[in-house]
């Protein structure tokens, strides 16, 4: 709730600058026009000043002094209100680019959320498709999470989420994806040399290990086991990411079922026998 008041502010605060900002080119030619007049003014009356400080004239017109202090003014007001101006487009872009970070990122681990996992899958398989390489989606999920929940608290839960995301991040190729779907589940998707799937295994062996190290929450010590299911696709193009999430977690489930703190590889039989389990 929080974080949807927070976008939600940002949102109103951009649309009540949006009339204000739109003026900006208004203020800068005002500023602009003025300094003309300034000019052009300035051209004629300063030299008849002189002319009177020096004891050889009777000065200038009093409406024409008026109308070069005149042009003084707005020459001042329309440059700050348009520097003024310029401030609140740059706080504009800042706040839309914290509104979309806010809309698109988990705010408790950083990663990316379930909205923004979609698009930026599809920028990753044409990557690996240009590469000539597959595409591997791996669904994690921490063994027993619930019961760390229960019994230390939802702030130790906090840590521990937060300290496993930091894991898996630390763990992954640069290239590759980490959202968090909700709960204690996250999803991986990494591109691989398609002749090699045990790059695969080895970097998901590599993040089972990881979130296996006890985590210190104050005086408290704990510690869970990862559990995932990978499903591999081909970067041929028209890949569906929630389908294939879908399918690594069929396969996560599997590894549940087969002891936990471990992994498995999706393999149709396995969406028959959920099928056939969900049907009973």
């Amino acid at each position: 709730m929080q974080r949807s008041d927070t976008i939600a502010g940002h949102l109103k605060t951009d649309l009540t600058r949006q009339g204000r900002i739109a003026r900006n080119p208004v203020s800068l030619a005002i500023a602009l026009a003025a300094i003309v007049m300034f000019a052009a003014t300035a051209s004629s009356v300063l030299p008849q000043i002189l002319q009177a400080m020096a004891g050889q004239g009777i000065g200038p017109d009093r409406i024409v002094t008026n109308a070069l202090l005149l042009n003084i003014a707005l020459v001042i007001l329309g440059w700050r209100r348009y520097n003024k101006l310029s401030v609140e487009v740059g706080q504009r872009r800042l706040s839309e680019q914290e509104a979309r970070a806010l809309a698109e990122h988990d705010p408790l681990t950083g990663c990316l959320n379930r909205r923004s996992i979609n698009a930026a899958t599809d920028a990753l398989v044409e990557q690996a498709r240009q590469r000539g390489e597959a595409l591997a989606f791996v669904m994690l999920d921490l063994d027993k999470f619930k019961h760390i929940n229960d019994t230390n608290g939802h702030a130790a839960g906090d840590q521990m989420l937060c300290e496993a995301a930091a894991r898996i991040r630390a763990a992954l190729p640069a290239k590759a994806l980490l959202a968090r779907l909700g709960g204690d589940e996250f999803a991986v998707v990494t591109s691989f040399p398609a002749a090699e799937p045990e790059v695969v295994d080895r970097l998901v062996e590599t993040l089972i290990g990881a979130v296996a190290k006890p985590v210190t929450f104050g005086d408290l010590e704990f510690e869970t086991t990862l559990s995932a299911g990978i499903c591999r696709c081909e970067a041929l193009g028209g890949v569906d990411p929630q389908v294939m999430l879908h399918k690594a977690d069929i396969a996560m489930y599997h590894a549940k079922r087969q002891g936990r703190n471990r992994h498995a590889w999706f393999d149709p039989s396995m969406e028959s026998e959920m099928r056939f389990r969900s049907e009973i």
